[in-house]
This record gives C-alpha cells, sequence and structure tokens, in this order.
C-alpha cells in the first residue's frame, strides 16, 4: 500500500535546497506547503469538468509556488517532484488525475517526470479521467492585438484555439507599456476570438479608443514570451495574481504557435542632438513659444525628453495620464536632484509640453485634455514626493549628499574622494 501523505510528518525535514542548516525550518515550512497541496490536489481534482478547466487548476497550483518569486532560484525544483511524489503515494484515481492535469501544463523539463508518474498509477488498472484524452486536442486558430489608438499605454494579445471536444477558448494576456512591457494580466474565455472582440465592441471599445487588428500567430507568441520576459526581469511587480495562476497554461499555450516573430524595437537610442532638436521645435511651436529665452522651463522640458527617451514606452512624445503620473510622481522623485526652484516651475511647463506632444501624436482633442489634467492633478503630490527622502533613489541621494558637501560635481577627481568618504559612511 503506497504511504500516506500524513506519515511524511514523521521523518526529519532535510537540508534545505536554499542554503544549509540554518534555512531547515524553511525547509519543513515548504514540504509542510507541499504536502497540504498534495491532499488540496485530490480533493478539488473531481470537481473538474474538462480538459480545460483541468489546465488551468493544474496552471493555479503551479501558480501558487511563483506568487513569491525567489531570484536566482528553481522554484519549480523546489517543489514539483515532491508534490509528484506525494501525489503518486496516494494511488488513487483522484491522483491519477491530478498527475494527467499537472503533466499536460507543467514546466517542459519535469514533464517526463510528470508524466511517467501518472504512467505508473495507470498501469495498476486505475481510471483515467474523462477529459484526459482532450489534453493535448488543442491548437491555435487566430490571433488579434486589441490597443488602444490615443496613448498605447498596453494591448492584449487575444489568441484563440481549437480544442478536441469541440468547444474553443481564446486566451487573454494584457501587455502593460507603462510598466516596461510585462505581463499584467491574463484570462481565458471560453468563447471564440469573434465573440470576446463583439463583447469589447458593445462595451463601446471605439469610444474609448480601443481597436483591433489582425496578428500573424508567430508575432503573437513573440509579443508574449516578450512580455513574460520583461515579467521575469521585474523586482516585486505589482501584476493581477491571474499572471502567476495562469502562467504555467500560457507558456504550454505559446509552444503550441509558431516562432520567429518579430517585433517593433521597443526601444531606439535618442542622441543628444536629437533631443535638443525637439526642445527647439517645441520652442518654435504655438506652445512652446512662450518658454523662448527661459533657461530654467527649458530644463524641465530636457527633463520630460529624458524620461521619454530613456524610460518611457513610445518616446518622448507618448504622455498619456498615467505616463504624467508616473514620471511627476516617481521618476522626478526617484531620479532627479535639482533646486526647488526647478521643481516648481515643473507643473507650469509640463502642461505646455504634454499639449504639444499630444498634437504631435494627434491625440484626440478630448483624451488629450485627460493628460494635461493629470499634471495639475499631480502637482502636490509630486512635491511632496521630492522632498521625501523616502522616495529618493540611490544615485539621487549620492548626488545630494555631494552638492550638501559643496563637490564641484564637475570636477572628477573631487567625485572620486566624495565617493570614498561617501561609502565609508555607508560602511561605518
Amino acid at each position: 500500500m503506497p504511504r500516506s501523505v500524513e506519515s511524511l510528518h514523521d521523518r526529519k525535514a532535510p537540508r534545505s535546497r536554499l542554503g544549509g542548516a540554518d534555512r531547515e525550518p524553511v525547509d519543513r515550512e515548504r514540504v509542510a506547503l507541499i504536502e497540504e497541496m498534495a491532499r488540496s490536489a485530490v480533493a478539488d481534482v473531481n470537481e473538474l469538468p474538462d480538459a480545460l478547466e483541468a489546465e488551468q487548476w493544474a496552471s493555479g497550483m503551479i501558480g501558487m509556488w511563483h506568487l513569491r518569486p525567489l531570484p536566482g532560484v528553481d522554484v519549480d525544483a523546489l517543489f514539483l517532484p515532491e508534490l509528484v511524489r506525494l501525489v503518486e503515494n496516494l494511488g488513487s484515481t483522484e491522483a491519477l488525475a491530478a498527475l494527467r492535469a499537472l503533466s499536460a501544463v507543467g514546466p517542459a523539463s519535469y514533464g517526463r517526470t510528470v508524466r511517467a508518474a501518472a504512467d505508473r498509477l495507470a498501469a495498476l488498472g486505475l481510471p483515467e479521467p474523462a477529459w484526459a484524452a482532450d489534453l493535448a486536442g488543442v491548437e491555435p486558430v487566430a490571433a488579434q492585438l486589441l490597443y488602444e489608438q490615443a496613448f498605447d499605454d498596453g494591448a492584449s494579445v487575444m489568441i484563440e484555439f481549437a480544442s478536441a471536444d469541440g468547444e474553443p477558448h481564446t486566451l487573454v494576456v494584457y501587455v502593460d507599456h507603462n510598466m516596461g512591457g510585462l505581463a499584467k494580466n491574463a484570462f481565458v474565455a471560453r468563447q471564440t476570438l469573434s465573440s470576446v472582440r463583439a463583447q469589447f465592441n458593445r462595451r463601446g471599445a471605439g469610444k474609448v479608443g480601443l481597436a483591433f487588428r489582425e496578428l500573424d500567430l508567430a508575432e503573437a507568441r513573440a509579443r508574449v514570451d516578450a512580455a513574460l520576459d520583461v515579467l521575469d526581469h521585474t523586482y516585486d511587480p505589482p501584476v493581477d495574481r491571474e499572471v502567476r495562476y495562469l502562467r504555467a497554461l500560457v507558456e504550454t499555450r505559446m509552444t503550441l504557435l509558431p516562432e520567429g516573430g518579430v517585433l517593433p524595437e521597443a526601444f531606439k537610442e535618442m542622441t543628444a542632438d536629437e533631443r535638443r532638436r525637439l526642445v527647439d521645435e517645441f520652442l518654435d511651436s504655438p506652445e512652446g513659444q512662450r518658454w523662448q529665452g527661459d533657461e530654467d522651463a527649458q530644463d524641465v522640458v530636457h527633463a520630460a525628453i529624458d524620461f521619454g527617451a530613456d524610460y518611457n514606452h513610445g518616446g518622448p512624445l507618448r504622455w498619456s495620464p498615467v505616463v504624467v503620473e508616473i514620471f511627476m510622481t516617481d521618476w522626478l522623485a526617484r531620479k532627479v536632484a535639482r533646486e526647488p526652484e526647478f521643481f516648481a516651475r515643473v507643473a507650469d511647463v509640463l502642461q505646455d509640453w504634454v499639449t504639444y506632444a499630444g498634437h504631435r501624436r494627434n491625440v484626440p482633442t478630448a483624451r488629450l485634455r485627460e493628460a494635461v489634467a493629470a499634471v495639475k492633478l499631480h502637482r502636490k503630490e509630486m512635491l511632496d514626493a521630492v522632498n521625501d527622502p523616502a522616495a529618493w533613489g540611490p544615485a539621487k541621494m549620492f548626488a545630494i549628499a555631494a552638492q550638501e558637501a559643496g563637490v564641484d560635481l564637475s570636477d572628477p577627481d573631487a567625485i572620486g574622494e566624495f565617493v570614498e568618504r561617501y561609502n565609508e559612511g555607508l560602511a561605518a
């Protein structure tokens, strides 16, 4: 008879793979969690009506140990092999169903291990779940991109799949451009792509500036793969939990799409001459003429262009209400070490810059008013943030410390000497 899960409580927890003996309490917690997950797996699996539900359930199971990523650690190795062993040891029909579901969306590097465990239970004569044969019967049909025309804050990649059981479904992954292009949300709709699109249209997609375009399947995969890569390289990203829970399913579906999709270059280097030329064009425009000869105001424009060119998806001319908020309340506070007079000028100058940029991008008047209004809305929050040391980044803290110490920031030798003193102070 297979050993019960409860019997694992009687053995000593193994040395943690995260470190030495001092990590044993962490390892015991991990083992206890896996035991609970194994019990939950066999309890929940009976409620799965079809293959798609089984795949989403298994993806959510895997997503549980990815909710709090551990950089540099193979989190799947910490959980999946032990979970598979425990579930197999239960030796039940429910255990077989759980393993079949996990084998459909689990990491490719562990797929053989999970399938072998399921096959061993099936060899004992245990009945397969009714949906087992449908797990491998999915293929991509079409893809579309739902995007925002005015501000391009993000876009949804929508991919329809045909299923062996005859019920189509559409996978939707939202890519947030204001967060570097990471996967912010994901969901599965039990509908065709045309039905999903029709729902968006009924909700007034066109009235809020949303539009659709057909996507080549290879481009759809490239967009999702890129968004997942950005997600993996973002520290503590504020994304919806559905991304973690559906991650395994999304990755498995992407392997069904063709490779080789080429995406537009997300970042284009902007030279110093190009930045100065853009400032001059602004000063010659109706929106910028009043700032001619005002060097302090032009400093604000330079800062807005540097932010857009170096940090903002879409470059220095894309200013949505969200971009305005990020620039004023986050980027300026973290990155820019300037005198109070500079920040006092930001709101007045930025309103004209946002207006100019919107006209250059042909942003509809009503939407452009929203972006300009955001400047006034976030003015006080910006002034509070730039004066709050807790909001400053390390580079800004260093620059301010150097200024307060009277260091000539144009003198490399003086900066070098201050760096040594500054580091000694941090180490003290």
